[in-house]
């Protein structure tokens, strides 16, 4: 801030000279016989440059020619960009150095007529003599640079030009140096005219401070312009060195630039502002920087690459844990980040603590630091935790379904991937609000009430949701325990029919006669399936009393016999024909019971068929039923005034 006061005094100067009689007359009259010495000495150097014009045309002709830059090309290869050989350059260096000569001439003539003129009335008086001699030295020593660049570069003159530069790039370094240097030495002419007007000391060094700052400006905007070319010379060509080598060019190609600027107006704030062992700092900066970023660089290389490792999952471990390798892979991008970022923070702390700021006093025992590390430890071991439980628990279920897969249990396998985003929400719900809390506990905000609130809400959820969350328990232990699926025949509930659909709540049940019923789950507490694994036709056939029970026995495991080999129920008999024997005796008959095993949801059609067929075998047989043994009771004994006895339909 007191170096920014100093500008001000400039204007106040500038207002000096235009108010004060005597030092405006000093100054015109000074100015004037500036400009007669330097029409003089430059219209001479105008005369002795087109003199030595032609001395200079045949030193370009005896140079090596600028075809013979170009490396030689053989067939099928792609032109490189033209540069100079090394022995070309030799070559060229004397005629460099004699055209340098020969274009030094014309300024000696320009210092030489400068010089004689200021010993004659025109250097009178002092200040005079002394402003004509600081602008003629800063003119001299302008020319002297802007000649010594163009006898390096040489952008109009190829012949002459010893450094391995295009026609573009020496154009342009001429041109910014000659902008550098004129505001350079004729800003730093200037103030030392200003104190021979009457300049304070201060705004002679404010004055001083803004040429700086211009040069620097300068510098900047030429470090931007070149940014790419000169990346690309540092990152040198695709088939150049591997390696680390490769590896610091292709990233020192990438920033250079911002080195650049950043040292050239950190050198102008050091000089600027005065600063003590400023520019040993900035050294020590510098050195700093570039050897706790490189080992940041190198470490988190060889972090990366680890982490790379510890992610190749090994085939024999990915064969027997399905998508394992996939679901380690969706974390590697946050792994890497979260590695870069720790070692980021670590190089940044360790960086600060060699800038002398002390970082690592932050960390001590009950330190802010300390206690912000201790915390992001907790936080990030908690998160790991949770991570880790949430997937042991997908890997659990993947490799529970993989086994449903390949024991070919397809439905079970389809009702747990029905039940699976269920069971994922809430999982996901489940570790997200532990962890949370933790998290929020760790940061120091006070959980208690939230989980004294959270208890409440849950009380009034559970009193006013008994019987839905009754559904659904009992509804999940169902499907869990696979009691039922749909399309099987099932009682429950005092209620049979087939099972059309399953939800987390309810059931719904399709009757014979086509009514749909819907039963909650909290309404059943037992469940018939008819249709589970097997079933069994069971047949309780009336034989009449005079008909031997082995006989008619025999007949029928004919019957089913006959029909299991037929191909129409081959697939729905799964067993021969089981006689249980004599079930009990009715009027005028016994009950003969007998069973056959069917595959699921076919004993109704098998037990209608193998009735159909008894019934029309024991027509051929002439086996007897009730009936007919009633009906011959009735021939041999008649009863007197009985009624015609109908028979059942």
């Amino acid at each position: 801030m007191r170096s920014l006061t100093d500008f001000p005094l400039l204007t106040r100067w500038v207002g000096h000279i235009i108010h004060n009689r005597d030092t405006r007359v000093d100054l015109l009259r000074a100015l004037w016989k500036l400009a007669v010495v330097m029409a003089v000495a430059v219209g001479a150097e105008r005369l002795a440059v087109r003199l030595l014009a032609p001395t200079i045309a045949v030193l370009e002709r005896r140079a090596p020619p600028v075809e013979q830059a170009r490396p030689p090309r053989t067939a099928g290869t792609v032109e490189r960009r033209r540069h100079i050989p090394p022995l070309l350059s030799l070559r060229r260096m004397p005629f460099a150095a004699l055209r340098f000569a020969i274009d030094v001439l014309p300024i000696i003539a320009v210092g030489a007529i400068g010089y004689v003129l200021l010993s004659t009335p025109l250097g009178a008086p002092d200040t005079a003599r002394l402003m004509i001699l600081a602008v003629l030295n800063a003119y001299l020593l302008t020319r002297f640079v802007v000649t010594a660049t163009r006898a390096l570069v040489s952008p109009e003159r190829p012949a002459l030009r010893p450094l391995p530069l295009g026609d573009t790039a020496a154009g342009f370094i001429l041109a910014w140096v000659r902008r550098i240097a004129i505001i350079a030495v004729f800003g730093y002419a200037f103030a030392e005219v200003g104190l021979l007007f009457g300049l304070y000391r201060v705004a002679h060094d404010a004055l001083l401070k803004l040429v700086a700052l211009a040069v620097g400006i300068c510098l900047v905007v030429v470090v931007l312009l070149a940014r790419l070319p000169v990346a690309e010379r540092i990152r040198g060509h695709a088939n150049g060195s591997g390696g680390a080598i490769a590896m610091l060019r292709n990233r020192l190609a990438s920033v250079w630039h911002i080195v650049a600027v950043f040292y050239i107006l950190a050198l102008w704030l050091v000089w600027a502002l005065e600063l003590p062992d400023g520019f040993a700092r900035l050294v020590h900066v510098f050195v700093a920087a570039l050897v706790v970023l490189g080992a940041a660089r190198l470490l988190n290389i060889w972090t990366i690459r680890g982490l790379e490792r510890a992610l190749r999952i090994d085939p024999a471990v990915a064969a027997r844990h399905p998508g394992l390798e996939l679901r380690a892979r969706r974390y590697h991008p946050i792994a890497r980040a979260s590695l870069s970022a720790v070692i980021a923070a670590v190089a940044l702390i360790v960086l600060f603590q060699a800038w002398g700021l002390n970082s690592f006093s932050w960390f001590a025992t009950g330190g802010l630091g300390g206690r912000l590390v201790s915390a992001l430890i907790d936080i990030v071991l908690t998160l790991l935790a949770a991570l880790l439980a949430w997937e042991a628990a997908n890997a659990a279920v993947q490799r529970y379904l993989a086994r449903l897969t390949r024991e070919a249990q397809a439905a079970r396998s389809a009702r747990l991937r029905t039940l699976l985003p269920m069971f994922r929400t809430a999982l996901l719900v489940a570790i997200c609000l532990v962890a949370a809390l933790i998290v929020l506990s760790e940061i120091g905000v006070n959980i208690a009430p939230l989980l004294a609130g959270a208890g409440v809400v849950g009380l009034a959820i559970g009193f006013g949701s008994q019987r839905l969350v009754q559904d659904i328990i009992t509804g999940l232990f169902l499907l869990l325990e696979n009691t039922m699926q749909v399309g099987d025949v099932v009682t429950l509930g005092g209620l049979s029919g087939t099972v059309e659909a399953l939800s987390i709540r309810t059931i719904r049940l399709r009757a014979l006669d086509g009514s749909v019923h819907i039963i909650p789950f909290s309404a059943v507490t037992t469940v018939t399936n008819m249709t589970r694994d097997f079933g069994y036709a069971v047949l309780d056939i009336n034989v009449g009393l005079n008909e031997e029970p082995d006989h008619v026995t025999d007949v029928v495991r004919a019957v089913a016999r006959d029909m299991r080999a037929e191909p129409r129920w081959a697939s729905s008999i799964r067993d021969d024909l089981e006689v249980l024997g004599v079930e009990k005796f009715v009027d005028l008959a016994f009950v003969l019971r007998m069973r056959i095993q069917t595959v699921p949801g076919q004993r109704w059609a098998v037990a209608r068929e193998l009735n159909r067929r008894i019934k029309l075998r024991f027509d051929e047989l002439a086996i007897e039923s009730p009936i007919t043994s009633f009906r011959a009771l009735s021939a041999t004994s008649p009863i007197p005034n009985a009624k015609t006895v109908e028979e059942p339909t």
